[in-house]
């Protein structure tokens, strides 16, 4: 057996804090690609913009924003470059942060509403799943009934049968006891996946708060003086969380513009947002069109044709504005960079926090505790 006052050629607690340190230098590293990112977006955001509107009103109807008013263009005109402005001045890597707490936070209260609904749901089934109370017969009340009964008579009572009947001991030895009803059952069941619930909501809880990006917004928590997470792993979900981010300002961008473009008559449709979020995760087929346009396919018929209509709007992604601009690749590219950096680091940090906990399993099992000491001095 291996002497535990004996260290290893490289301490975990050593590797874990030049980690560490590695972390935070890294982090202003990326502070600054992050910044650079956006800062090229929100010059290139305007122009992006009009091209795809400019796209798309091509595709559908070239001549129709000549048809409109000359006031209506002038007001179009002025309603997409104000939307455009206020949502540049939130392309900031502190107003990103802020949102990502506000995203995390709405995450949390859809897994809470959809723990109530399912516990709803439940309590609905057993309570449908219950006995019904047996209809009423034709014997006469009990207060005709003589106060001295002989054994086996029926008795009525004006209790629930869905309550347990008071145990009485039984003038028959033979007969069996009387079971519970079946509701106190699906009750019980009923507690345990409430509670099963509820502890599964606490560990998601808990599992998010140490990666949550937007308590690095306040210097004050735990001591911490910096403005990023000092961690490889934490500082790796908050890249994936600033692209989050990002995707939902330019979706809430590219609404608002479609919307702008419905009160003009430049459209005679309006995509749900919930339908932009399954394009933007993958889970809808798109047809080939411009950049930063999409176009669908709803199986509508019109008319006599069967196949559908097509329906358009724009849809600004991030991946569309950097296929455009080389310089905004330039700077995805180096973020990617220090995102494939930030996964080895994170293996090494798993690595040497393994062999933290294994060396700290190995001291509690290799050295005696006081009260062996004892017993073997005596």
């Amino acid at each position: 057996m291996s002497d535990p006052d004996v260290r290893p050629a490289y301490d975990p607690s050593e590797q874990l804090a030049r980690l560490q340190r590695l972390c935070r230098l890294r982090a202003i590293a990326l502070y600054r690609e992050q910044a650079l990112y956006l800062q090229v977006l929100r010059e290139l955001l305007e122009g992006a913009t009009r091209q795809a509107l400019f796209n798309l009103l091509g595709e559908v109807d070239p001549s129709r924003f000549g048809r409109l008013p000359e006031s209506t263009r002038l007001n179009f005109h002025a309603a997409v470059t104000d939307l455009i402005d206020r949502c540049s001045v939130l392309l900031t890597v502190e107003q990103l942060m802020q949102l990502v707490g506000q995203m995390q936070q709405e995450q949390r209260r859809q897994q809470a509403h959809a723990s109530r609904s399912m516990l709803q749901k439940l309590s609905r089934q057993s309570q449908e799943s219950a006995p019904e109370p047996e209809p009423p017969t034709s014997d006469p009340p009990t207060s005709e009934l003589p106060r001295n009964e002989p054994s086996g008579s029926i008795q009525l009572s004006l209790a629930s049968p869905l309550e347990s009947p008071p145990r009485t001991a039984s003038p028959d030895p033979v007969k069996e006891p009387v079971p519970e009803p079946a509701d106190n059952k699906s009750s019980g069941d009923l507690d345990v996946l409430r509670s099963l619930f509820e502890l599964v909501g606490d560990a998601m809880q808990q599992a998010q708060q140490p990666l949550d990006p937007g308590a690095v917004l306040d210097p004050s928590l735990d001591g911490n003086d910096h403005f990023l997470p000092n961690e490889p792993d934490a500082l790796l979900h908050w890249i994936q969380a600033m692209d989050q981010a990002l995707e939902r300002r330019l979706r809430n961008l590219s609404h608002a513009v479609n919307v702008q473009m419905l009160r003009s008559g430049l459209a005679q449709t309006l995509l749900p947002i919930s339908l932009l979020d399954a394009v933007l995760k993958g889970q809808v087929e798109t047809q080939p069109t411009a950049t930063n346009v999409l176009r669908l396919r709803l199986p509508l018929a019109v008319g006599e044709l069967d196949q559908g209509m097509d329906v358009l709007c724009v849809l600004l992604r991030s991946n569309d504005l950097e296929f455009d601009s080389p310089r905004l690749r330039q700077c995805r590219k180096r973020l990617r960079a220090h995102h494939h950096a930030l996964l080895t680091m994170v293996r090494q940090q798993r690595h040497w926090q393994r062999r933290s906990l294994d060396r700290e399993a190995r001291t509690h099992w290799q050295t005696p505790s006081d009260s062996t000491q004892q017993l073997s001095g005596d």
